[in-house]
């Protein structure tokens, strides 16, 4: 996560005494949308996709002992784990104007691509609960091309988040397949919470 703060600090374009800020630089909401292109000119917008999955599993069956259940959460913990695409669990309401296919189209306009996995995923100690962080620089075509106004008008959507983290929560029942020591499938229920908030960089 710090090389990736690195490389896109790097990469931030050396502004010049007269486009410098002031340490006391306080940008309201409404300035921010509206000026995606100033705000950007020397600095560089990161995603930041944070998912807390909790997972409840079904007992195979209904004589299974306390320590046996506890395997197969350890079990499907592991199974889960291995599900690292950010997308693979909104793909199934990938119906056209649904809230998650809007979200999909916007973080993948504004840096994700569709196939990307999550940077860091791992279970929380001694819980059912599985924490995945992604990071992505913000995708624009401000500096580029001043008449791509659909990269502005990204900006300025995600830019919204800046300072005002959003989160979404999604439940979905699914059977686990090939889960190591059980037979058959593994029946959970899976609740999403996802977190998305902007952070930007170089601001002095």
């Amino acid at each position: 996560m710090l090389d990736f703060f690195r490389s896109v600090a790097q990469s931030i374009p050396s502004s010049s005494p007269s486009a410098s800020t002031s340490p006391d630089l306080d940008m309201s909401s409404d300035s921010m949308q509206g000026s995606a292109r100033d705000m950007l000119q020397d600095r560089a917008g990161i995603i930041v996709l944070r998912e807390d999955l909790d997972f409840y599993a079904i007992p195979p069956r209904p004589d299974i002992e306390h320590a046996e259940m506890m395997e197969v959460k350890r079990a499907a913990a592991k199974a889960l784990l291995k599900q690292d695409g950010i997308f693979s669990g909104l793909r199934k309401s990938d119906e056209a104007g649904s809230t998650e296919q809007h979200l999909i189209e916007m973080l993948t306009a504004g840096g994700f691509d569709r196939d990307d996995r999550w940077g860091h995923r791992a279970p929380e100690p001694n819980k059912a609960v599985i924490c995945s962080l992604a990071l992505a620089k913000l995708r624009t075509d401000i500096r580029g091309d001043l008449s791509n106004n659909n990269a502005v008008g990204m900006a300025q959507k995600l830019l919204l988040f800046w300072r005002k983290p959003a989160r979404r929560c999604w439940w979905e029942g699914v059977e686990l397949e090939n889960v190591d020591g059980i037979e058959g499938t593994v029946k959970i229920w899976i609740r999403r919470v996802w977190t998305l908030e902007m952070s930007v960089i170089g601001l002095r």
